[in-house]
């Protein structure tokens, strides 16, 4: 956690982070950040069990939480587990 939701994703997504856990960004903290973590091959968990993308055309997303976990394909089924007991 390195106090912004934008700064933690983008670590993953150039490398310098195996992971990153967000549990309440707001939309405006990970839209532009999702196309970048995509394009760089990370792996976006939603942990609410939601898909974060895409959006519904017309819905207020200005009150909503969309906690993620964002880290390398390989290393899911590491993280999941741990962000499932900090979570619970």
């Amino acid at each position: 956690m390195l106090g912004v939701a934008t700064y933690n994703l983008l670590t993953v997504a150039s490398g310098i982070s195996l992971g990153a856990v967000e549990a309440t960004p707001k939309i405006w903290d990970i839209a532009a950040v999702w196309a970048i973590t995509q394009a760089a091959g990370a792996s976006w968990i939603a942990l609410d069990g939601k898909a974060s993308f895409p959006l519904a055309v017309g819905k207020n997303y200005s009150t909503h939480p969309f906690p993620i976990l964002v880290t390398r394909p390989d290393l899911v089924a590491k993280f999941e587990p741990l962000v499932n007991v900090i979570l619970a």
